[in-house]
């Protein structure tokens, strides 16, 4: 049985993760921690308490999973420091000292941080790889979309796709929305466009487009349930594992 904390559990994402939790056979929702003026602070969901003590709990877990922010994110693990409990994190809007921050914290725990839960995603993660690889002469554009009440722009997602894009391609200019007179696109640009609108859970289109063809490698969650079921897997995944920092693709390429 596998104890776990979820921090930032009244939150969209992290809620549907405590329930899912709740639920498994496996595992055992020991506590919801949240922040301190959360309205939510003294009452309960899925059997147990939802408190501002994270601190508190860590006796009682093996593994803590956090959807919070960056600011967040960090507060968490100066919390657990004393622990050593693994740690899983689907927090996004990282900045490039963010994220190397959290990996240096990878030196005290197991941490798998991923901006993107969704087996789908990270699959399509190593496919863009292979694609942006084997099209070097094609344009390549990001557009994602999310629903209205996302905080950060553009998403963990397609920040990880551009990334990916840039590993395997000579990009030197990545813009986020075109306008006016431009000129035309140059070979080495890269565009990352996102919309927001509704309660869409999650679509990301990469587009790789010549004269005579385009391809198109697209992922659309129809709901949360798609992140939150990969969140499970990282909770198993992580459980055990000696300390490191640890992505995605370490979960699926795990034998």
């Amino acid at each position: 049985m596998i104890r776990v904390i979820v921090a930032g559990g009244c939150g969209r994402m992290a809620g549907e993760v405590a329930r899912l939790v709740s639920e498994a056979e496996d595992m055992e929702l020991v506590g919801i921690a949240e922040r301190a003026d959360h309205p939510e602070i003294g009452k309960s969901r899925y059997g147990v308490d939802i408190t501002a003590e994270l601190a508190s709990l860590l006796e009682k877990a093996d593994v803590v999973v956090e959807f919070t922010s960056p600011e967040g994110l960090f507060q968490i693990i100066e919390t657990m420091r004393p622990s050593r409990l693994p740690l899983v994190s689907g927090t996004t809007g990282l900045s490039e000292e963010d994220f190397n921050r959290l990996k240096e914290s990878a030196a005290e725990r197991a941490i798998l941080w991923a901006p993107n839960m969704s087996v789908g995603v990270n699959l399509m993660f190593k496919l863009a790889a292979e694609v942006t690889r084997a099209l070097p002469d094609y344009d390549v554009e990001i557009v994602e979309m999310h629903h209205r009440h996302k905080k950060d722009a553009p998403s963990g997602t397609a920040k990880k796709l551009a990334g990916i894009i840039k590993a395997n391609r000579r990009i030197k200019k990545v813009i986020y929305g075109r306008e006016g007179h431009t000129g035309e696109r140059a070979p080495d640009e890269l565009a990352v466009l996102a919309l927001r609108g509704g309660d869409v859970a999650g679509e990301h289109t990469l587009y790789f487009a010549t004269e005579g063809e385009r391809l198109e490698l697209v992922h659309r969650a129809s709901s949360r349930l798609a992140f939150a079921k990969g969140t499970l897997k990282a909770i198993r995944f992580i459980a055990h594992k000696p300390k490191r920092f640890y992505q995605f693709a370490d979960l699926l390429e795990d034998k």
